[in-house]
C-alpha cells in the first residue's frame, strides 16, 4: 500500500500543495490550494492518471487556499477544513477569489481514508485557529500545513496567531516518533528528529524562539 507524495509550491509565497497518490488505486488526496496552483495540480494529476478524491484544507490563510473553488471544481470533490478557519474561506474578504462552503469539517481524531489508507486529523493551532495536520501512521507522515518548518514555525505575530497555542501544539508534536517526515507549507520537508532538539526546549521554556 504505497503512497507517492508530490509537492507543489505555487503562488507568489511558493506555498505548497501536494498530491498524495494510492499506488494501489491512483486515487489522490490534494492538500491545500495555493495561488495560481490548479494547473499544476493538474499536470501532475495527468501524468500519473491519479483521481482525486478529496481536498483538505491545512488552515486558512489566503495563501493556502486562493484556489479551492478552481480545485474543487475541476475534480467535482470535497473539500475538508478545521470549523474554526472556515470563515477564511467561505468571506473571503478583499482577496479576490470565489468564496467556497466546505463539505466536511473536520476535527481531531477524525480520519480522511484514501483507498485503504487512513490518515488521522490532529488540531495544531497556534499559526491559524483551524490548523490541523494529518497524520499517515503506516508511512510515518504528517502535513502539516505551516504548523512546523526546518528550525521553525508558523509566524505568531499576526492576526488570529497564538503563542500560547503554537507552544501546545509543539508539545504534542513531541509525540510522534524522529522518523515522522513533516510536509510542510512552504520549503522543504524535515522530520520531528530533526527538529525535537529546539522543540524540547521551547515547550520546557515555555518560550517561543
Amino acid at each position: 500500500m504505497q503512497l507517492e507524495v508530490i509537492q507543489i509550491p505555487a503562488g507568489p509565497l511558493e506555498t505548497n500543495a501536494f498530491v498524495v497518490i494510492d499506488a494501489a488505486t491512483s486515487q489522490a488526496l490534494i492538500f491545500d490550494a495555493p495561488p495560481e496552483s490548479v494547473a499544476l495540480i493538474e499536470g501532475e494529476v495527468m501524468a500519473r492518471k491519479a483521481s482525486p478524491v478529496a481536498l483538505i484544507i491545512t488552515h486558512g490563510h489566503w495563501d493556502h487556499i486562493q484556489d479551492t473553488s478552481a480545485v474543487r471544481d475541476r475534480y467535482e470533490i470535497p473539500v475538508m477544513m478545521h470549523d474554526l478557519d472556515r470563515e477564511r474561506l467561505e468571506s473571503p474578504g478583499e482577496r479576490d477569489f470565489p468564496a467556497v462552503t466546505p463539505d466536511r469539517i473536520l476535527t481531531e481524531g477524525d480520519t480522511v481514508e484514501l483507498a485503504e489508507h487512513r490518515f488521522e486529523v490532529f488540531h495544531t493551532p497556534g499559526h491559524s485557529p483551524g490548523q490541523i495536520s494529518l497524520y499517515h501512521a503506516e508511512s510515518q507522515s504528517l502535513f502539516g500545513g505551516d504548523t512546523l518548518f526546518p528550525n521553525g514555525y508558523g509566524r505568531v505575530d499576526i492576526p488570529g496567531a497564538s503563542e500560547s497555542e503554537t507552544l501546545a501544539t509543539m508539545a504534542k508534536l513531541l509525540e510522534f516518533p524522529d522518523e515522522v517526515t513533516v510536509y510542510t507549507g512552504h520549503g522543504a520537508s524535515t522530520t520531528i528528529g530533526q527538529e525535537r532538539g529546539w522543540i524540547e526546549r521551547v515547550v520546557s521554556s515555555g518560550k517561543l524562539l
